[in-house]
């Protein structure tokens, strides 16, 4: 699961588009429903994230393992090996990152899934 902040939704009259900041970059933060319930990653990202320059969580996203593996390896025109390996924190035993570099393009295609 990822939280999405403010400055990554468009959610303007009349629009509903998520930025590719939302799956950008490298090491992107996520954290496992198989370590702790939705209710419980809300209130860690709001406890920990509503402060952000980027603005409050608004929502978040959910991927599974391993669609997010197979959108990787069938990237085109690079496929990229995608992973999420465990990077537990005091606050939140959840946490895990995908240490890979996400570009632009793959961001879109893993958002639109």
């Amino acid at each position: 699961m990822r939280a999405i902040h403010t400055a990554h939704w468009d959610m303007t009259e009349g629009e509903n588009r998520k930025s590719s900041a939302i799956f950008k970059g490298s090491n992107i933060s996520v954290s496992r429903l198989s370590i702790l319930a939705m209710e419980e990653l809300f209130a860690i990202f709001h406890r920990k994230l509503d402060g952000s320059l980027n603005g409050v969580i608004v929502a978040a996203g959910e991927i599974n393992v391993g669609s997010l593996e197979r959108i990787g390896r069938e990237y085109q025109p690079r496929p990229t090996d995608v992973t999420v390996e465990e990077d537990p924190e005091e606050d939140n035993p959840a946490h895990a990152v995908i240490p890979q570099t996400i570009n632009r393009g793959l961001a879109r295609v893993i958002i639109a899934n």
